[in-house]
């Protein structure tokens, strides 16, 4: 039997066992999909029963696995084209609102709903893949938000925060001044600890407000430079001392008060 075949089977025999026994069917496909990881119809019966079920954690994880790792099949656009209409019939998207013309339209749509009605905490995945921060073209700033992003339901982000990484070292640089607002993930403290080091590559750090034009101004300023080290120090020390804070809170607060520069940074 072909790999294809086995598939089909895997599937068909969760579709039989769902009403009956969703538990069990559940067991297929969990199965299935360790067998065969790129096969786009388990994932996705494995979504239809959640979502079905109104388990909406776990059917919100597997259509953002879908969405990264099936981007071309109409299907997901079609699924996350409902949800824009439940956004907009549940009234957080005002109905004089001109309606999405593209899937990336109504992507767009249903983040800049979530972020201007303070309610993405709970996706912040789905935008972190969504902002300009891995295009050719420089942007600290989506790549700030990002980082700040990603540390939701860590270390499930863990991947693309080292994709994060390896751009700002090729980059010989970094500069986002909300960068001690709102990232308290003791993971990330210490990598972006690491990359000041000679062994991280000395890379540019300009994290503090107001760094970049104190050292702009200062250049000819005897000790201007050791000083920044030392008050990147000590501001790294007080920051992780905030890694107990309540996340959500975090990235609510990031939400509220950066939502403009959030859009902008949107494709």
């Amino acid at each position: 039997m072909s790999a294809q075949k086995d598939c089909e089977f895997l599937v068909k025999r969760a579709r039989e066992l769902v009403s009956d026994d969703p538990c069990a069917a559940k067991a297929w496909l969990i199965t299935a999909r360790t067998l065969y990881p790129a096969d786009f119809n388990i994932q996705y019966e494995m979504y239809i029963i959640e979502r079905n079920a109104e388990k909406t954690a776990s059917a919100g994880r597997l259509l953002y696995d879908m969405f990264i790792n099936f981007p071309d099949q109409p299907i997901v656009w079609r699924e996350i084209s409902v949800i824009t209409l439940l956004e907009v019939v549940s009234g957080l998207v005002p109905p004089n609102q001109e309606a999405p013309k593209t899937p990336e339209d109504q992507v767009r749509t249903v983040i800049q709903t979530l972020v201007e009605q303070s309610l993405f905490p709970f996706f912040p995945p789905f935008l972190a893949n969504q902002l300009r921060a891995f295009t050719d073209s420089r942007d600290d700033l989506s790549l700030g938000h990002v980082v700040v992003l990603l540390q939701y339901d860590w270390p499930q982000g863990e991947m693309l925060f080292l994709k994060a990484v390896d751009k700002i070292c090729q980059q010989g640089s970094f500069q986002y001044e909300n960068f001690f607002n709102y990232v308290t993930n003791i993971d990330m403290l210490e990598e972006f600890a690491y990359l000041r080091t000679p062994e991280g590559g000395r890379i540019q750090l300009e994290l503090l407000p107001n760094q970049g034009m104190l050292i702009k101004h200062h250049t000819v300023t005897r000790g201007i430079t050791k000083g920044v080290k030392e008050d990147f120090r000590l501001a790294m020390e007080r920051q992780v001392s905030r890694c107990g804070e309540n996340l959500l809170a975090v990235l609510h607060r990031f939400c509220i008060n950066e939502k403009i520069i959030i859009i902008q940074s949107l494709p």
